[in-house]
């Protein structure tokens, strides 16, 4: 079966290797009814500069998108995998949206601030940090900027146990994306990451079944996703994704169905 997946980087995010031409290659083998390329967004101060492009990067990045569209063999998308930071709102609504056009923007809360500072929520827990990142990726969801939220669960890799905290963490993250309509995506790179210790033994870091039970209870619309690094994670993780949503009874949606795109198959100037 031919699915789709709307969650693909690049080297120019400088943590993955390979070119857009190269994903729509290994797509196309393995099966591809529409893919996004949404490499990490560039920023106009050095935040988060050793993981993401350039702004200089960014000509580059369309012209790579636009070659890989010329030999594509089904609609190719682009966009851009951005943080949530109320002093960068009007860059992406004004610079990466309306100036760049960039066709679709994707919310991945991966940090949270302290004392001027990032910090990688899975590598920093604790409850205080926990519910400040709550409150952040509730803020960023409300925003109204982005077009689906990405590995919603990824906080999970570094809580293990699901105390009451942190299942209301997820109640609250859950119930902004429904309240939102903001489709939440299973990410199938978490399922290929060196399992944890959980509850109930061991499980991948994320996506954790508890979580998506809870979200489709709430009546979440859910996607699936590769976040492929390499072209050959292009598909595959989404594929794992899927049979994740199978294997829990979850009905999830086509991101290019929850998308809606106007298929033109052109980069927007």
């Amino acid at each position: 079966m031919n699915i789709s997946s709307f969650h693909t980087h690049t080297r120019l995010c400088k943590h993955a290797t390979g070119e857009p031409v190269d994903y729509v290659r290994q797509a196309a083998v393995e099966g591809c009814s529409a893919l996004g390329i949404s490499d990490h967004c560039p920023y106009p101060d050095p935040t988060w500069a050793g993981s993401r492009m350039t702004v200089a990067d960014v000509p580059e990045y369309l012209q790579l998108v636009a070659r890989a569209r010329e030999t594509a063999p089904f609609p190719v998308y682009w966009g851009f995998e951005c943080e949530w930071h109320p002093g960068y709102e009007s860059w992406y609504r004004d610079y990466l949206r309306h100036e760049l056009g960039a066709e679709y923007l994707v919310y991945g809360s991966h940090w949270v601030s302290e004392n001027g500072e990032f910090l990688y929520i899975p590598e920093y827990p604790g409850r205080d940090r926990l519910i400040r990142y709550a409150n952040m990726t509730v803020e960023g969801i409300q925003s109204g900027l982005y077009d689906y939220i990405a590995h919603p669960d990824i906080f999970l890799a570094g809580y293990p146990h699901l105390d009451e905290t942190v299942l209301s963490v997820c109640r609250e993250i859950i119930s902004a994306a429904v309240a939102a309509g903001l489709p939440m995506e299973i990410n199938g790179l978490g399922l290929s990451r060196q399992p944890i210790a959980g509850d109930g033994g061991s499980r991948a870091p994320y996506p954790v079944r508890e979580f998506w039970e809870m979200a489709a209870e709430a009546g979440a619309i859910i996607i699936c996703n590769s976040d492929a690094h390499r072209p050959e994670d292009v598909l595959k993780p989404a594929r794992n994704a899927r049979r994740f949503a199978e294997e829990a009874g979850l009905s999830v949606q086509d991101p290019a169905d929850v998308l809606s795109f106007v298929r033109d198959n052109a980069v927007r100037r």
